[in-house]
């Protein structure tokens, strides 16, 4: 029969491997560190209870805030271009356009693309909640930085159909990415290439 702290370490590490990067033998490593640095752990703990009750996702674009009005910094500067929006898969495609200093409109993340494998309903929800916002606000374009991957190109292709109705002008990032390629893995030369000459989608 296995100890009890081997049982507790094991359900720890279960849930480290879910943390993308993250493999059984890292997270094995990184639960018997946590077990022999108390004083680090608790502090680590101390701050996720914080992140959790404190940090969420902005109502308008789904970046993270914690602010009390659930908006943003980004959506909440008035310096921005609010007549343009930039669509992107995660939070780090966000932060890397930002660290490139191209692009001053907002934001809009999807949390992934359209997927059968694993699940397309959050997707159409944030897809529909987009188009919605843009219908009624009437933004003047909005540009796709979305990986050209199978999944990538029937996203866009989905979001193109749904606005349809509308004038706005999309683009797209296509110029210098690879096909396949994840955004966080294209250097900030080629970022901005590709954002400044973007192309009709």
């Amino acid at each position: 029969m296995k100890n009890a702290h081997l049982k507790l370490l094991d359900e720890l590490s279960l849930y480290l491997k879910n943390i993308p990067g993250i493999g059984e033998k890292n997270a094995s490593k990184y639960a018997f560190w946590l077990a022999e640095h108390k004083d680090k752990a608790n502090s680590i703990s101390k701050l996720l209870k914080e992140i959790s009750e404190k940090v969420k996702s902005c109502r308008l674009c789904y970046n993270l805030t914690a602010n009390e009005n659930g908006i943003c910094d980004i959506c909440s500067d008035k310096s921005r271009d609010h007549e343009t929006v930039c669509v992107v898969e995660t939070i780090e495609n966000l932060l890397e356009i930002e660290t490139a200093n191209v692009y001053n409109g907002l934001y809009f993340i999807l949390g992934g693309v359209i997927s059968p494998i694993y699940g397309i309903d959050s997707i159409i929800k944030r897809i529909d909640y987009l188009v919605s916002r843009i219908l009624k606000e009437q933004k003047k374009e909005l540009i796709l930085v979305i990986s050209p991957t199978t999944e990538g190109e029937l996203t866009m292709q989905y979001i193109k159909e749904k606005l349809k109705p509308s004038n706005i002008k999309i683009t797209k990032v296509a110029i210098g990415v690879p096909a396949g390629a994840d955004i966080n893995y294209i250097n900030k030369k080629t970022l901005i290439e590709a954002f400044k000459m973007r192309t009709v989608a």
